[in-house]
This record gives C-alpha cells, structure tokens and sequence, in this order.
C-alpha cells in the first residue's frame, strides 16, 4: 500500500496533493466551524460577550496550537516510516505521541486554570476578565483530549489516511452547536454559564469525539498492520526524536499564532468595538489559511513519504507543486475577500461601529494572507526534511520582534495611536520577512538534499501517463 501510493504521487503529484489535501481542508474547515460558531453565537449575544470568548480564545489557541505543534513533529516522522514500508514503527511513534499529549496537558491545564497573570500582563478590564476565566476553566478539562486526538489525527494523515478524522471533525461541529446552545442559555437542570459556556461545550465535544476514535482504533481492520507494537510504555529515544523535531515546530506555531492571538489581547485595552472587528477579521483570516494549512499538512506528509522511501528529488518536486498551488489559492481567496468585505463582516455583526474598524482591517488581512500563503508552505515543507530549529528562530525575530513590536509601536505608542490597524499593518511586513527567509532556507536544503542523488533511481513498477499501467517510466522529470 505505501509503495503504490509513493508511486503515485511520483507521477501525478498534484493530484496526490489535492487527494490529500482536501480531505483535511474540509475538516479543518469544520474545525474552524467551530470557533465560527462561537463568534457568532457570541456576536448575538453582546459586546461584552463577544470580547470575553475573543480573549478566552485568544488564551487558549495560543497554548493548544504550541503544545500541538509538538504533535505534530510525529507526522513527518510516521510519513517517513510509512514510505518505507515499516508499519510498525508508525504504531510504535504513534503510543509515544500519546504519552507526549498526556503530558503536555499537565502543563497546559496548570496555565489555563491560572490566567491572572495573562489578564495583568495585557491590562485585560476586570468585567471582560471574570467572563473569560470561566470560559477557560471549562475548556481546560478538555485540554488533554484534544492533545491525543491530535495523535490520532497525525497518524492518519502519515498514512494518507485523512477522510476517516475528516468525519470525526464534521460530526465534532455538529455536536458542538446544540452544546453550545445548552451550556450558554442553560435547561435541562444546567444553569445558563453565558461566556463560560462556550469552554464547557467545546470540552464535552473533544471527550466524546476522542471515545469515538478510541473505537475506531481498536476495531477498524485497516490499523491492524500498525499494532504489532513491543511495548505500550514510554520509549525515552523515539521520545526524543520527536520532541528535536516536534519542540521546534510547536515553538513556530506559538510565535505564529501570537501574532494572531497576542493582538486579540492588547487590542482589548481599547474598547469593545476594536476587539470586536479585530476578533471578526481574525477569524476570517483564519478561515482563509485552512487552504494554506491544509495543502501544507499534504506536502509534508508526501514529502515525507518520498523522502523515507528515499526519492529526495521526487520529494522536491512536490513541495515545488505544493508552493504553486497554494499561490494561485491565495489570490482567488485574496480577490474574494476584497469584493465581498462588507457582506462577510456583516455576516458576523450588524453594529455599525464595529464594523467600521472591521472594513478597515480588512486590506491589510488580504496582503497578510497572500504572504501567509507561501511562507506556510515553505515551513511545511522544511518539516518534511526535518529542518525546524531554524524556522523557529526566524519566526521569533520576525512575528515577534517585527510583528508585535512593530505593532505596539504604531498601534499604542504614537501620539495618534492606529490601535489594531497598526497591529495587522506590523504583522503583515513580519510575516513578509519571514516568508523570504523560510523560502531561501527552502531552496537551500533541497539543493542540499538533491546533491546527495547524483542519478534518479530506477522505479520498480511506475506508474505511466495512463493511472494504473505499470511498467512505463514517470512522465514527470525531476526539477
């Protein structure tokens, strides 16, 4: 199975890439459905509302997508082992990502049930605080199911795998809405929790979710090849492995993310229509990079799989597709967003005054996603090679140094402060520098890589121009 899919994305690349990608696409859009929700929900309830679920969530994604981003250095490595053929040290990799998410929830559910220190630190307005410290209590007692889902989540995406989790995401939507509409106006003996209804619910959703995984494991035939594991306990070296590669990589999504979310929590000292229409950008801004993310994930699971069944130059070809496709998304989402600005935002809000500060932002949202576009895929890829200490650092100068204290700098310090615009206006030129740096390091390592091949290796059994004829050589030459 792995070899006829390695071979596979050898001759159609970009069609390996979209049969990976899409299924993911849809399922982090239902991922994204989810804050979706919220926002709206939220939105309809009132300002204050609003502003205390935007800074909860803030809190929260900032540590999630770090603590994921360790996961996530499991998926280059089990798409590797899968390429080669070895199932069973993707099962092996697999238990040692779970004892990992376990414990990173430790940490995490310490943070989030202790965020005075945060609400001090970004002068948060002590109304908009008490609302936010129950929405984080709930959510961080899902904390440590969402982490292992994650596992579950990396392994199927290294076997190219994605349309069973897609279906755990889709059906992780549709419950969140009824739990949401119960915790936050109560019934049915709860009392109505309003802003801390929101944590609860996404908390009950990500424990049933995982239970249905758990299921799937134990009893779907087609993970059977992956459980002749020697020993469920921990396993300091293949631990090791993925924290060289996964501590990094969640390194990157925190800074990354703060720039998103860190935004959300120094825009709150302004009024609530700023962090409204920052929120509602915000989260379009994150609907827009699913595309990025979801095509990202595919080239490094692809990558990956060539690289570990030792076709560095095929791999190259693919993230050279991968970064193509992307762009050309990017600028259909881009020209979306421009004619359709007033209508999206009024999607989320009908007050006039947040959606002024919204309509604002909103050139500077369309430039930072065009850039966010290749420098996704330029990261993404450089996991596939293993490469992410150094993705790390350049995010730190560029998201933090440049993005956030550029941010603060127009945004708080001028004498006529441009409040959140400044922010969004700081953050893009960071994320351009690091768009540059991450691809010229890109184009160094597979250079690098591509040496090391000095003649393409023959493919056993390719497959021709027509899918499924074996025999004839690849059409695609090596770029």
């Amino acid at each position: 199975m792995a070899s006829s899919i390695v071979l596979f994305a050898q001759n159609r690349p970009r069609r390996a890439l979209l049969n990976q990608a899409l299924p993911i696409l849809l399922g982090q859009l239902a991922v994204m459905g989810n804050g979706l929700v919220d926002t709206l929900m939220a939105g309809q309830a009132g300002p204050d509302v609003l502003a205390a679920m935007a800074v909860g969530s803030s809190i929260y994604i900032s540590l999630y997508v770090g603590l994921m981003g360790v996961i996530i250095g499991l998926t280059p490595i089990c798409s590797a082992h899968f390429g080669a053929g070895d199932h069973r040290k993707v099962g092996e990799d697999a238990v040692q990502g779970v004892w990992l998410a376990l414990t990173m929830s430790c940490i995490g559910m310490a943070i989030l049930l202790n965020p005075d220190p945060i609400f001090q630190l970004t002068n948060t307005p002590a109304h908009i605080a008490s609302d936010t410290r129950g929405y984080l209590l709930g959510i961080a007692w899902g904390l440590p199911a969402a982490l292992v889902f994650r596992v579950f989540y990396a392994l199927n995406q290294s076997i190219s795998r994605p349309q069973i989790v897609v279906a755990l995401q889709v059906l992780m939507l549709l419950l969140k809405i009824p739990l949401n509409i119960w915790f936050m106006n109560g019934g049915w003996g709860l009392p109505a929790l309003g802003a801390a209804g929101f944590g609860w619910a996404t908390a009950a959703t990500m424990w049933l979710v995982l239970g249905i995984s758990a299921l799937i494991w134990l009893f779907d035939k087609h993970y059977s090849e992956f459980k002749s594991i020697r020993s469920l306990k921990p396993d300091w070296h293949r631990l090791g492995q993925i924290l060289r590669l996964g501590l990094p990589i969640g390194g990157s999504y925190l800074i990354e993310v703060s720039s998103f979310t860190v935004i959300a929590l120094l825009v709150s000292r302004f009024d609530v229509y700023q962090l409204g229409g920052h929120q509602i950008v915000s989260n379009m801004a994150a609907m827009a990079y699913m595309v990025c993310l979801s095509l990202g994930n595919a080239t490094t699971v692809l990558a990956s799989q060539q690289i570990g069944a030792g076709f560095n130059r095929y791999a190259s070809v693919i993230v050279k597709r991968g970064i193509e496709t992307a762009m050309l998304v990017a600028v259909c989402v881009c020209l979306g967003l421009y004619v359709f600005d007033l209508e999206l935002i009024s999607f989320y809000t009908k007050d006039a005054k947040t959606i002024e500060v919204a309509l604002g932002l909103m050139p500077w949202v369309i430039a930072y996603h065009f850039i966010d576009a290749v420098q996704t895929l330029c990261s993404f890829s450089l996991r596939a090679y293993r490469v992410s200490a150094r993705p790390m650092l350049i995010y730190l100068v560029s998201l933090w140094f440049v993005g956030i204290g550029g941010g603060m700098w127009l945004g708080v310090w001028q004498e006529n402060p441009l409040k959140s615009q400044g922010f969004w206006m700081a953050s893009a030129g960071g994320l351009l520098l690091a768009g540059t740096c991450l691809a010229l390091l890109l184009a160094h390592v597979m250079r690098q890589r591509n040496a090391l091949e000095l003649t393409l290796p023959t493919k056993p059994q390719a497959l021709s121009g027509t899918e499924g004829s074996p025999g004839s050589p690849s059409p695609l030459a090596p770029q």
